[in-house]
């Protein structure tokens, strides 16, 4: 998509250009999940401790896509605000910036985690699954740099309106992992080893994909140059205001799953949390259409959001909740009707049978849920495009902290695992209203902050 044609789409009436911009995020999502879930249909052939070990590796594999995930959000939000504003040269920077602090962010994940991993994994008390899941991330733990900066070229691409070359280079990225992940596991018998591999060289293939969007004369609004990578507080502040509250979000939702898989294991024993980290990877599939919103409005109504448009933010918000709702809606039927078929594959190995009927709850429970939970996605994205991160941040930190918690009690209570699904689900409806009622505010309070004409709020 040209520079012309990006950045008009996004300018253009948000129930126009929010699905525009949601749809390849859609397919790029979903692939993405699909990737998810074939490193877990791979693995699960080699038993249950190689699928614990991913399951117990999740939080960490989570966290440094969420810091990848997070400076995409910040960036993409800060170029389109900046676009809203028509300053091509400050948008171009901002995209250097973003790069630069994916080298940062990167050299923090390995220092931080290569010295952890083994007594980390330690607390589980479960040797064959703890050496799994140091297999499976450490290759990501070392070459994180190809994680990050993969999603935040995607990042850029969404800012100046490139939705397709930004699904384009996502969907190559995924497609390369499943592709290599039974060549590396299998071929060159590499074990749950091969899975971290295969996800390190996919996002190699997206940043080196998204480079090449951006050589001359490709005719994009963005202009990438090295000198743009010199570090600039002001503009860094601009990508970390939305994007560093955000990557704390996805980090607080993957750290708090450690004493969740703890308590798990305390009750249903590791394999159990293979199961648990399966089931989200195909809940996340079912919640690709709040997801793909909420991706196209951090953009769009950033754009809108330094315009001063609050009317169109407020028409953004109520075409994106219907639309969320509706769509996760009739996904979380599918997955109803194909509860017991998905159990049946993600327990396929011999030692893994005796959790079918368990994981066949935990899909119902989530069909359930997911409606509510997708306003988590939603009001989240609207939040952080009217610079307000921090306040989904504490909404997320409140909803976690509510839910471990309660899987403790029911731990104690029950000591079963199904009572742990249920509460579950009760949560994530009550997070999804909580955050829908929060960016309702949120928006309501830019439509007096508009109408008391203060100064530009970019700049604010």
């Amino acid at each position: 998509m040209s520079s012309v044609s990006g950045v008009k789409m996004l300018m253009s009436d948000p129930r126009v250009a929010i699905p525009a911009m949601a749809m390849p995020l859609a397919v790029a999502i979903l692939i993405q999940n699909v990737n998810g879930m074939a490193d877990i249909l791979w693995v699960s052939w080699l038993g249950g401790n190689a699928v614990g070990g991913l399951g117990l590796a999740y939080p960490l594999y989570a966290s440094i896509c969420g810091v990848g995930n997070g400076l995409a959000i910040g960036v993409a939000a800060a170029i389109a605000r900046y676009v809203g504003v028509r300053e091509r040269e400050n948008a171009s920077k901002a995209a250097g910036q973003s790069l630069f602090l994916s080298i940062a962010f990167a050299i923090i994940i390995l220092l931080l985690c290569l010295p952890t991993i083994g007594p980390l994994m330690d607390c589980f008390g479960n040797p064959a699954a703890r050496d799994e899941a140091i297999a499976y991330i450490m290759p990501m733990v070392l070459f994180g740099f190809f994680i990050v900066s993969g999603s935040v070229m995607s990042g850029i691409l969404r800012g100046e309106g490139a939705a397709r070359a930004s699904m384009f280079i996502q969907v190559a990225g995924a497609l390369t992992n499943i592709v290599l992940d039974p060549v590396f596991i299998y071929g060159m018998h590499m074990g749950v080893a091969g899975a971290g591999w295969a996800t390190v060289i996919a996002g190699l293939v997206s940043l080196v994909l998204g480079l090449l969007c951006y050589r001359r004369g490709s005719g994009m609004y963005v202009t990438l140059r090295v000198r743009d990578m010199v570090p600039n507080t002001r503009l860094t502040k601009e990508i970390l205001v939305v994007g560093l509250p955000q990557a704390a979000e996805y980090v607080v939702m993957s750290v708090i799953n450690i004493p969740m898989n703890y308590i798990i294991v305390g009750v249903a024993g590791a394999d159990t949390v293979g199961v648990y980290t399966s089931a989200w990877r195909v809940a996340y599939v079912a919640l690709v259409p709040a997801q793909a919103y909420s991706g196209a409005v951090v953009s769009v109504c950033s754009a809108e959001y330094s315009s001063r448009h609050p009317e169109m933010i407020k028409e953004a918000y109520r075409f994106g909740v219907r639309r969320s709702v509706i769509h996760t809606a009739y996904l979380s039927v599918v997955l109803a009707l194909l509860a017991y078929p998905l159990a049946m594959v993600f327990t396929a190995a011999d030692d893994l049978h005796y959790l079918r009927d368990n994981m066949f709850l935990l899909f119902i429970v989530m069909a359930c849920m997911l409606p509510g939970m997708s306003q988590v996605f939603v009001g989240s994205g609207f939040l952080q495009a009217l610079k307000h991160s921090q306040t989904a941040l504490w909404s997320s930190l409140a909803r976690n902290i509510v839910m471990v918690s309660g899987y403790l009690a029911m731990a104690v209570i029950f000591h079963c695992s199904e009572a742990i699904w249920v509460y579950m689900g009760i949560i994530e409806i009550w997070g999804g209203l909580l955050m829908a009622w929060l960016a309702w505010r949120c928006i309501l309070w830019f439509e007096r902050f508009c109408a008391d004409s203060p100064p530009s709020p970019i700049e604010a």
